[in-house]
């Protein structure tokens, strides 16, 4: 079993001491810092209620059910909100909350399972420490709207925005173009191993430039590091093993980390595209050009569009 682990957490780790040029965000402007305010009970209700009550625990193994219960309780309510609060103002992630457990499934229908690449990792997380993740993440998106930080075409890990949204835009850049007598591609692609890929100095620098204050940099600076993880499959577990670079799968963070590194941190849209849908590591362009035919007699040109009907 010990070559399984390491092969497992070489290929989930394969971004370690990747260089990262921190220049491509000295044009980025630097936001004025903002205000931020404690966290509310309201805000912890509303992230524990958006919780599955199904899903999996983490390697304390107390459940969503666990701390639905416990929450009823006014006492331990205000316990949890004061322990949310002062990780942000202490700016430390306790190390009980960045632990995990790496559960490997394997995918279906695949001819050979003797790489990694043929299982799916579900990491699971440890649920007060992830319920108080989905809280700063819900934070930090409303900021990202609030402050037009993230891009407006942005569809996919957007609260309230869906696959239907990003559907209904697609129509409309098609028959667009056909009314301007223009032909509307798509491309799509996948970015492998993304969220393991993000540069922490890199993300670090995008979230000052972006006014978030002090507080919220400090906490991800320890958030970001010492994180560790065990590998289960089937009855089998593995030692405890550091998990350090990028940023935590499982986590309720991350999906934000991505849409700002991929907007702010080296990713370049095609020129004349529209961004129609990205989420955590996949991104859809569409665009609109004259397509050109190539004649009998060799030269190009444009062919005959006829608008569409009205019916």
């Amino acid at each position: 079993m010990p070559e399984l682990w390491d092969a497992l957490h070489n290929t989930y780790n394969s971004a370690v001491d990747r260089p990262c040029d921190l220049s491509v965000l000295d044009e980025l402007p630097d936001m004025p810092a903002r205000e931020w305010a404690s966290f509310s009970a309201l805000e912890l209700m509303e992230a524990l209620a958006a919780c599955s009550s199904l899903s999996s625990p983490g390697p304390d193994h107390v459940t969503w059910v666990h701390l639905k219960k416990i929450v009823a309780e006014p006492q331990c309510l205000n316990i949890f909100i004061k322990l949310a609060n002062a990780c942000l103002t202490v700016g430390c992630w306790p190390k009980h909350f960045k632990e995990s457990v790496l559960v490997i499934i394997p995918k279906p229908g695949k001819p050979s399972y003797s790489a990694p690449k043929a299982f799916r990792p579900i990491a699971l997380l440890n649920t007060l420490g992830k319920l108080i993740e989905k809280m700063l993440s819900n934070r930090i998106q409303h900021d990202m709207i609030a402050y037009d930080i993230v891009d407006p075409n942005q569809f996919g890990g957007i609260r309230q925005r869906s696959t239907e949204d990003a559907g209904l835009y697609l129509t409309h850049l098609v028959r667009t173009g056909w009314a301007r007598g223009l032909k509307t591609s798509v491309i799509a692609f996948d970015i492998t191993q993304f969220f393991p890929s993000i540069n922490h100095d890199a993300l670090m620098a995008i979230l000052r430039k972006q006014g978030f204050p002090p507080l919220v940099v400090n906490f991800f600076a320890s958030y970001l590091v010492g994180r560790s993880t065990s590998y289960t499959w089937n009855t089998f577990v593995s030692d405890l093993r550091l998990a350090d670079i990028g940023v935590g799968q499982g986590s309720a963070t991350p999906p934000s980390h991505s849409l700002l590194f991929r907007r702010w941190g080296g990713l370049v849209i095609l020129r004349g595209a529209f961004l129609l849908w990205r989420s955590a590591s996949s991104t859809v362009l569409a665009f609109s050009r004259l397509q050109r035919t190539v004649s009998d007699s060799g030269s190009s040109k444009a062919p005959k569009t006829r608008p569409p009907s009205k019916s």
